[in-house]
């Protein structure tokens, strides 16, 4: 019987020392993932990972929505952040301060993609181009991707547009 306690002690210790070392090696592997922006907490650190902007802190995403999963990851993503703080928003970037028919029409084709696939945007989450609104716009020089963000001051909100090729 003492032949078999002590065994069984080994046993439970070599499983333990076993399940340690799978748990520091899978532990190893999110850490990597995630430290090369595999893994994401949000669409704000996509939106880093991808274009190397940082959306100002303090805003909460109201709204997302995308084309669906792609193998390369390209397609067309829509959200919408609401801020509290209005400075906080017109401070983050050197906003275009005057309306562009051409980025209208670009985000309009995006958002009617995102229509023929099926993605129904609430109307409470759209774009109102007849309110006065600020822009940045970014492409992509190795595939002509497009990013969008839209800031209208009258609803402390960024809507955020993005077509990846």
């Amino acid at each position: 019987m003492h032949i078999i306690k002590k065994i069984l002690k080994i046993f439970l210790v070599f499983v333990a020392i076993l399940i340690g070392i799978i748990g520091l090696f899978f532990g190893k592997i999110l850490f990597d993932l995630w430290s090369n922006g595999a893994l994401f907490l949000d669409s704000k650190d996509v939106i880093y990972e991808n274009w190397h902007v940082s959306l100002p802190e303090g805003g909460k995403e109201i709204y997302y929505t995308d084309s669906g999963a792609n193998f390369h990851g390209d397609g067309q993503r829509y959200s919408v952040y609401k801020y509290d703080n209005e400075e906080t928003i017109s401070n983050a970037f050197e906003w275009k301060n005057k309306k562009d028919k051409n980025i209208e029409e670009e985000i309009k084709e995006v958002l009617q993609y995102l229509k023929e696939e099926n993605v129904k945007i609430p109307e409470k989450y759209k774009i109102d181009f007849n309110k006065k609104y600020k822009y940045i716009a970014k492409i992509d020089d190795h595939d002509d991707s497009k990013l969008y963000l839209i800031y209208i001051s009258d609803e402390k909100r960024i809507y955020i547009v993005e077509n990846i090729y």
